[in-house]
């Protein structure tokens, strides 16, 4: 094998006349001296030569690429046969070597070959010339939702064999006993001859038989060598059926990657002649009774979607990004990539054999929209489903065969999985989106994207096949990716539902030397003006350079296979261990291989810390006993949980839970009086002293103006907020047309209804209402509850009924202004990262936060109190809701009940609960607690 990668000539015809000024641009003695040189493998558009385009040409006309290559073959190669191979090239090749036409080749995204024997020179230079052309009959069958990247992207290489009589193919198929522990290797090889036949017609002639030798070894070590003779085929083929039995062979698993080295020899009067390599793993799958199958084990397949390209290379990616890329997956629980939507380099491939990883591969014709049904685009679906099923049949992690994304059923799509099946039975196969039960039953998985969880639910309970959802919860932009954890239980709790793909694994970005066209993508792209992201490509849980987002630390928690089924455990104080049920997800790892390193917390403080160990069977649930005899009495108004490290066997986390401990006798809530509450009025003006502590209200707005601990104000306001600026997930939800037109609803005037004041020895409340209105169409009235008790103590309850125009509100709650000294904002609650009502996963209970002005605070965080502080001072709100801080206003916290759920890309959610709908006519309801006290 020779690698013909390097430095090309070539040259981009920009205009249909300008390449058809190069018509002859093959000749050997065609004048270059207008051609550039360029790397191969590249793509051009990536090196500057044109402006990248995303998703295909509108006029259907592209620029066109030359590539010239001169190169030398080895002396003996003279009596070889010679095959050219090209890795990928987008999307139409037409080949010529030393003047010759060898051919033309129209599929972007897979592997290629001609049988150039006898074309080339022993003495002397070649010459390879390659035309690119984007746009052909059928390059729409390679469009999709993402860049459009011409050019020779893949290696090229030239291979040598004997002349007359090759090794062709080898087709491996390893099946186990019932037991699952031998099983027979089964080798299909083709060996081709081309021979001159010594009898007249088609009688077979006599020649020399030859021999196969076939030799496994795992990790250096031999299993068997074995050599067999075959008789002679002179002028054709022939295919030589072996079966080798193997005594307890090593499973292949993503989660135990075994791999083997198969080597296959051609042997002529004793000699070898020819020999190949494959690297193969005893991997068997079943879809019987509707359960997808590995090994005999039901699995479940937490996936994510990727295209093969990056920001520096576009599609010429090499094992760097491959293994970039396959780390950081596997450190997000991810075990399964739907390679979409096209054939992906060999070497991903082959890394995912070796790291393992479950790999979805498809036959790329998706895009290509009523082309599917046209009977005169068969041979190009075919070519497809041919050139993607051959290279890749014997990589263990390639689990099943799609046709297509997002088609119709037709007859097309169908007869070309008809063909993918024949040419591999022992793979199942689908046609990603088709999901209805009258499918044909070659049709061996269904597919559905983007559907509710409901949805999921309902499906998976009454399928009979195996359900793989290659898309269902879309990771657009920074602000939506909303419901991924209910999409995957509702579906996975059932044992028809195998798994399903995020969409997408990295923002879809290329970077040129050229800076890009301002203002194009602008909105997305900050800081690097050579780095584009179209809008529709901005989708990634990780960025284009793959450094996480937020996106990728909810599908690393949501896939953790090792989790407690609890969030809260009770107990008694003086209580020497509880028991936390460990639910184990991986599908062939034992729990003993995973370390449990905990942390028994009192809110910020450690009170102990230990690592243990349990053992428990793959799909069960199993008892942790943890010791909590630190745990001797329990504080009021403090919070006792554990932090759950999982640590897997290479020592990388594979998630950290958190589990509450609530006592069986809950004591926090009861309160000592610690002086008599006053009431003073003057005017509008009402202050409510208890000891050292007042709470001053305006009558004429019904709201808290000022709260004091001594001489030291530390609020100044607290008022009723229903709106902040939308993000692009919220205008999803709420619609466009409705939030340009919408006044901000928190510029409002103020006018009370009622208000009313009681007290006692051990209690002031004040009941007020007020309206708030922004304009006739839009107003909303808010009922006020404040208690002031004897502890100094005030309880804030609200219920806010609104009248806008806008169906659906952003936030609900209250925003208080504290003084500017309180210079840390901490908060008991869900953290780091910000959570929503329905992408919470990520973000574990704990004791988080900083200065008020930092990006630790900013976001929306969910809470069970809010802590604003200084050296001395400090205000404490218990608020088992979410709080929203922005660091452009650092003082204002945003004390809220109810959040709007997140949609999934602009689908939003379709439980009521996650909408914050206003056409109810039903007030939104919260409560919390501020308490003024001094800095311990």
């Amino acid at each position: 094998m020779v690698s013909l990668n390097g430095s090309w000539k070539f040259y981009l015809a920009k205009t249909e006349n300008d390449a058809n000024q190069l018509n002859d641009f093959f000749q050997t003695d065609y004048n270059t001296t207008s051609f550039q040189t360029i790397p191969v493998p590249s793509n051009w558009a990536v090196l500057g030569y044109e402006e990248p385009v995303y998703r295909g040409f509108d006029s259907n006309k592209a620029s066109e690429g030359f590539y010239l290559y001169d190169f030398n073959i080895p002396k003996n190669w003279g009596d070889k046969r010679l095959l050219l191979h090209f890795g990928g090239v987008w999307s139409s090749a037409e080949i010529w070597i030393n003047g010759i036409q060898i051919g033309k080749h129209e599929s972007g995204y897979t592997s290629f070959s001609f049988d150039i024997t006898g074309k080339l020179k022993v003495d002397g230079s070649n010459k390879l010339a390659v035309r690119v052309k984007q746009v052909s009959r059928e390059y729409k069958y390679d469009v999709y939702d993402d860049w459009t990247l011409g050019g020779i992207f893949r290696d090229v290489t030239l291979e040598a064999m004997p002349l007359n009589r090759w090794l062709d193919y080898t087709v491996i198929k390893t099946t186990f006993d019932k037991d699952f522990k031998n099983a027979d290797l089964e080798i299909k090889c083709m060996v081709s001859d081309t021979h001159e036949g010594s009898l007249p017609g088609n009688y077979p002639s006599p020649d020399k038989p030859y021999n196969l030798r076939f030799t496994l070894t795992q990790d250096h070590e031999k299993v068997f060598t074995r050599q067999i003779e075959i008789p002679a085929h002179i002028a054709t083929s022939r295919e030589t059926n072996m079966v080798f039995h193997v005594e307890s062979p090593l499973h292949w698993t993503a989660e135990t990657p075994n791999l083997y080295h198969l080597k296959i020899e051609l042997l002529e009067n004793g000699n070898v002649v020819q020999s190949k390599n494959e690297k193969i793993g005893f991997r068997q799958i079943s879809v019987e009774g509707g359960i997808f199958s590995i090994n005999g084990q039901a699995i479940k397949l937490r996936g994510i979607n990727r295209h093969d390209e990056h920001p520096d290379v576009g599609r010429a990616t090499k094992q760097e990004h491959w293994l970039q890329d396959i780390k950081l997956m596997k450190a997000a629980n991810i075990n399964y990539i739907r390679m979409a939507h096209y054939q992906h380099a060999k070497g991903f491939i082959e890394l995912c054999d070796e790291l393992g990883m479950y790999v979805g591969e498809e036959v790329s014709i998706g895009g290509a929209g009523n082309l599917i049904y046209d009977p005169s685009y068969a041979g190009a679906t075919l070519v497809r489903a041919y050139e993607t099923v051959t290279r890749d049949i014997n990589n263990p992690s390639i689990i099943y065969w799609s046709v297509g994304n997002e088609d119709p059923l037709a007859s097309l799509n169908l007869n070309a999985l008809k063909f993918v099946k024949a040419l591999d039975p022992t793979r199942p196969t689908m046609i990603p989106w088709r999901s209805e039960t009258w499918l044909p039953k070659e049709i061996d998985l269904l597919s559905v994207h983007y559907w509710h969880p409901n949805e999921y639910d309902q499906l998976a309970g009454q399928s009979t096949r195996p359900i793989i959802t290659t898309e269902y919860s879309h990771a657009f932009g920074v602000d939506s990716f909303g419901g991924l954890e209910a999409r995957w239980k509702a579906l996975t709790k059932h044992p028809e539902g195998t798994g399903g793909a995020v969409w997408m694994w990295a923002d879809q970005g290329i970077k040129t030397p050229i800076k890009r066209p301002k203002e194009k993508y602008d909105k997305i792209v900050k800081d690097d003006e050579y780095l584009r992201i179209d809008d529709q490509g901005w989708d990634g849980v990780v960025d284009s350079y793959r450094n996480p987002t937020r996106d990728y630390w909810e599908v690393k928690s949501v896939y953790a296979q090792v989790y407690p089924t609890v969030d809260k455990v009770p107990y008694i104080a003086g209580q020497n261990s509880i028991i936390i049920p460990l639910q184990n997800d991986y599908d062939f790892t034992n729990l003993n291989t995973i370390k449990i390193k905990w942390t028994l917390k009192e809110d910020d403080k450690v009170l102990s810390t230990g690592i243990s160990t349990i053992s428990g069977q793959p799909h069960t649930v199993s008892n942790f006993e943890l010791p909590i005899e630190n745990l001797k009495t329990f504080q009021n108004q403090n919070t006792y949980y554990l932090w759950l490290d999982f640590i897997n066997a290479d020592g990388e986390e594979i998630v950290r839970k958190a589990v509450e401990l609530t006592p069986r006798l809950d004591l926090r809530n009861r309160t000592l009086p610690v002086s008599k509450v006053k009431v003073t009025q003057s005017n509008t003006i009402a202050t409510i002293l208890v000891g050292n502590i007042s709470y001053t209200f305006n009558a004429n707005t019904g709201q808290l103006i000022s709260a004091s601990l001594g001489e030291n104000k530390l609020i100044t306001n607290l008022k009723p907020i229903i709106w902040h600026p939308l993000d692009r997930g919220e205008t999803s939800v709420i619609g466009s047309k409705i939030a340009k037109k919408l006044p901000d609803l928190n510029n409002y005037t103020i006018k009370v209804i009622d208000w009313k004041i009681q007290e006692d020895s051990a209690n002031a409340i004040i009941d007020t209402r007020v309206e708030y209105r922004i304009n006739d169409k839009n107003i909303f009235s808010t009922n006020y509850k404040y208690t002031i008790s004897s502890d100094g103590n005030m309880k804030v309850h609200y219920e806010i009924l609104p009248q806008v125009e806008t169906p659906n509100l952003p936030i609900v709650g209250m925003s208080l202004q504290s003084a500017p000294e309180l210079t840390n904002l901490y908060w008991l609650g869900l953290g780091p990262y910000d959570a929503y009502p329905n992408k919470q996963s990520a973000p574990v209970l704990g004791v988080w936060g900083g200065a008020i002005n930092s990006e630790n605070v900013h976001g929306n965080k969910a809470t069970h109190w809010i802590e604003l502080s200084e050296k001395k001072y400090k205000i404490r709100i218990l608020n088992k809701g979410y709080m929203e801080h922005n660091v452009s206003n650092p003082q204002a916290v945003n004390i809220l009940s109810s959040v709007l759920g997140k949609p999934e890309k602009g689908r939003k959610p379709n439980e009521p609960a996650l909408l914050l709908q206003t056409a109810a006519a039903k007030p939104f309801v919260g409560e919390f607690i501020i308490a003024l006290e001094t800095t311990k």
